[in-house]
This record gives C-alpha cells, sequence and structure tokens, in this order.
C-alpha cells in the first residue's frame, strides 16, 4: 500500500516538473509532426476516408505546426539537441 501511495505522489508531482529541463515536450512536438505528415500523405479515397483524415489533420493541429514548432525552438534556444530535433520535425513542412 505504501508503494501505492508513493506511485500515486510521483505522478501528482510530474506536472510540477519545470518543463524547460524536459524532453517531454520535444518529444510530444516530434510525433505530433511524424503523425501530421502521415495523416497529409493519405489518400482521400472515398467520403468516409477524407472525413477522417481530415479529424485527424484537426485533432492533431497541423495547421500550427510550424508556428508550434517555432514557439517550442524559442523555449529551447540553450539546448542544440532539443533544437536539431524540432528541426528535423520540422523539415517535412
Amino acid at each position: 500500500m505504501r508503494m501505492l501511495g508513493l506511485g500515486a505522489a510521483a505522478v501528482a508531482l510530474t506536472g510540477c516538473a519545470d518543463p524547460s529541463w524536459s524532453d517531454d515536450a520535444v518529444t510530444r512536438f516530434v510525433e505530433r509532426a511524424e503523425m501530421c505528415e502521415h495523416w497529409m500523405g493519405e489518400e482521400p479515397f472515398d467520403d468516409a476516408r477524407r472525413a477522417e483524415i481530415d479529424r485527424n489533420l484537426n485533432d492533431l493541429r497541423c495547421t500550427t505546426i510550424t508556428r508550434d514548432g517555432e514557439a517550442l525552438k524559442l523555449s529551447r534556444k540553450d539546448r542544440p539537441e532539443d533544437l536539431r530535433r524540432i528541426d528535423g520535425a520540422l523539415a517535412g513542412f
């Protein structure tokens, strides 16, 4: 039971971490950019497929991926590895 309490506390405190010291935001951005690139390359062979593609592009906020990447780069300007990863993710846009 004690371990459960410690685990719950760790999860609760995770949100308190300073994002500038974690690559979680960069990882999420790279994954989002990859999914946007995937859905942008899908064929809309019928109306249902077009709707599925549009829904995913909307959910992923693909229209703002470049702007979001540039903003993330500003917050990571002192972390060259993060900048390289963000630039790599933006290369397809």
